[in-house]
């Protein structure tokens, strides 16, 4: 009888651990979108300061430069965070899996 409820009580995590998991792609997902569309625009402004031939005009890409790499570089670290939980996830998710075959009763 402990043993079902203990089953119960896994799979109930395994849910969790699946919401958890479809909330984190989701993110992953919004993450990958902004940063991609970050990286166009930083490309898009180290092109403009190539082709610059004035200094102040330079030195205002410049500046947007900075401010978008410093957003991508934080973007890129919660990038890194949230693949880090996902994988975390993932393993949780594959050991609770195991543990109920475990436990599961066996077909006589």
């Amino acid at each position: 009888m402990s043993q079902t409820t203990i089953l119960e009580k896994m799979k109930e995590e395994l849910r969790m651990i699946d919401e958890t998991l479809a909330q984190l792609e989701a993110q992953r997902k919004e993450i990958e979108e902004a940063y991609s569309a970050i990286l166009d625009e930083e490309n898009k402004i180290i092109d403009e300061m190539r082709r610059c031939r004035d200094p102040y005009r330079y030195s205002q890409l410049e500046m947007k430069f900075n401010a978008i790499s410093r957003r991508r570089r934080e973007l890129e670290s919660r990038k890194n965070e949230i693949e880090r939980k996902i994988r975390g996830c993932t393993e949780e998710k594959s050991r609770i899996q195991m543990r109920i075959e475990y436990l599961r009763p066996k077909p006589s």
